[in-house]
């Protein structure tokens, strides 16, 4: 099992055994596609040969026949040289682009490889786009290496994430080997370089990474999952390291800093504090294996943000699943959604992965267009962090998202979940493909992992909450929202009817009324003013003719 993926699934112990996902949403179909090897790592689909493929860690690359469940193996690490093979994305022209990592281990150092493949007329052809320096590891499970990668919308860029070499920049100087050495030019970044590069070499040099343009984001702890939506704007989901601070989801702009190692979850992290004690952090479990080994540590070197940066903040999340959140003063374990506030972004150790997003506008109901990501971790059996923050994980996350002035919030609803260690996902048409994941050593050894199709609504379907009447009458998302002290509400009538829209809070106690009247077909829009409530998570819903046609979500931040 490589290191990198030993510090993303936060310590789960191994499980045996079948398992059963399990749906949390009626309008929804679940079907088993095929059985998957050890260390299947990530999921794609060809566009052009309209063909899905998933590969493993050892470099396999398998075809996928969606119908019958057949796999069959195409190309090795034989073929493109490439072992440790953790990110993998193919273009809409049908080029396939993996990246792999090289360990030196006589001197800890590991070189980042991302290769181009094609596909002619049976014929694989594969040449190198970029090699990193070699860079130094730490020799900790905090080397993330290279993973993450994602080919943009028009095919002209690579975005790659490098991860962390350390869990929240403390140093590992690997016997005296680097000394005083925290993160290095290649890691903790997000880089990009052209898609249709060859021999590119990156130096382990800040100054000539950016001034050739191939630093992208800074900040980036580890983003093993990158995805574009609808717009074209590239987001993320990040996991945090050993202490219970939240899960980042980022939006991803060129040119921001994202944090790390000063900010973790939207958490400034303590040890760039002193006197710091690791014994009187109530966000540190001591049980973990990063507090035995020292790696919290009180530390008067520790650097200072660079100067004249400022951090972008992570995606503000409501609810109502995956926000469990740990107080920082008392240590108890809350629910953002019962408490009406918000955490930045994920419950703590999920370790969320396989982030998608339905681009095409073919899933219906409530899931137009929308987000989606898995969380990797299990709290039910054996997590061995996520049982602590009382969040079940290994689930499908539904993740609504609402612009807010130049990011977004969100909310997070789960679909399914009792997968086992959901890893990859992707969408063909109205249907989703997940990805299970195991290896042969110790994670889920013996367990049957599988690709799981969920069907979805398709588009001009819909769902519970989103019933026939639609068709007539449509509620759009208030803007803004969050909001502080007033929004507005949008409503489509094409045809008329009696109309009525309130306002309840979290607990469905009715808060106001806020339209009671006929109303002609065409646009509407009413304001609603909470100058006189509190804080916290309230719904509208809009009636016609007395029929419930659409209730949606809204945040109160004061």
């Amino acid at each position: 099992m490589k290191k990198s993926l030993i510090l993303l699934i936060a310590c789960i112990f191994s499980v045996t055994g079948l398992a059963q996902p399990t749906l949390l949403d009626d309008n929804l179909a679940l079907r088993s596609v095929t059985t998957l090897p050890t260390e299947t790592v990530r999921l794609e689909y060809n566009p052009v040969n309209q063909t899905l493929y998933f590969t493993t860690v050892p470099g396999s690359i398998y075809e996928v026949n969606i119908e019958t469940g057949v796999k069959t193996l195409r190309q090795t690490s034989a073929n493109h040289g490439l072992g440790d093979l953790q990110g993998f994305d193919i273009s809409s022209d049908g080029k396939f682009y993996i990246v792999g990592n090289i360990r030196d281990g006589a001197n800890f150092t590991n070189t980042g490889v991302i290769k181009r493949g094609e596909l002619v007329d049976g014929t694989w052809t594969w040449v190198t786009v970029a090699e990193t320096a070699p860079y130094p590891l730490s020799n900790t499970f905090f080397d993330h290496i290279m993973n993450g990668i994602v080919v943009s919308p028009d095919n002209k860029f690579l975005y790659v994430n490098s991860g962390s070499r350390t869990d929240h920049g403390e140093v590992h100087s690997v016997d005296g080997r680097y000394p005083d050495l925290r993160e290095t030019a290649l890691t903790a970044k997000i880089l990009r370089v052209p898609a249709d590069s060859t021999d590119l070499y990156l130096e382990d040099d800040l100054a000539t990474l950016k001034s050739s343009g191939y630093i992208y984001a800074e900040g980036i702890r580890n983003s093993f999952s990158l995805a574009f939506d609808k717009d074209n704007n590239l987001f993320a989901v990040e996991n945090a390291g050993e202490r219970d601070d939240p899960g980042e989801f980022n939006l991803i702009e060129s040119g921001k800093h994202y944090g790390f190692p000063w900010r973790v979850g939207g958490n400034d992290t303590p040890m760039q504090f002193t006197p710091y004690d690791p014994d009187q952090d109530i966000m540190l479990q001591k049980e973990t294996n990063a507090y035995q080994f020292g790696f919290f540590y009180n530390d008067p070197d520790y650097p200072t943000p660079p100067e004249g940066v400022e951090f972008t903040e992570p995606i503000l999340n409501s609810g109502p699943d995956a926000v469990s959140y740990r107080n920082h003063i008392t240590g108890e374990i809350l629910d953002a959604f019962e408490e009406d506030t918000v955490i930045s972004s994920f419950t703590a150790h999920r370790s969320m992965l396989g982030l998608t997003f339905d681009t095409n506008g073919e899933f219906g109901g409530n899931f137009t267009e929308d987000a989606f990501s898995l969380g990797f971790s299990g709290g039910n059996d054996n997590g061995f962090f996520l049982r602590w923050m009382d969040d079940p994980g290994k689930d499908l996350l539904h993740m609504e998202l609402t612009p807010s002035g130049d990011t977004f919030t969100m909310t997070t609803t789960a679909l399914a979940r009792d997968f086992i260690s959901p890893i990859d996902a992707e969408i063909i048409g109205n249907k989703m493909y997940i990805a299970e994941y195991r290896n042969g050593s110790w994670l889920n050894v013996g367990a049957d992992t599988r690709i799981w199709e969920i069907t979805f609504p398709a588009f001009g379907t819909s769902t519970e909450d989103d019933n026939s009447v639609v068709e007539d009458y449509s509620l759009q998302q208030n803007y803004p929202n969050p909001f502080n002290p007033a929004t507005t509400i949008t409503y489509e009538l094409n045809k008329a009817g009696f109309v009525e829209i309130d306002v309840s809070d979290a607990l469905g106690r009715h808060v106001s009324t806020l339209v009671s009247s006929n109303k002609n077909a065409q646009t509407h829009s009413v304001r609603f003013n909470a100058t006189n409530l509190s804080s916290g998570v309230y719904f509208y819903t809009l009636r016609v003719n007395g029929i419930a046609a659409s209730t949606k979500r809204m945040l109160l931040i004061k």
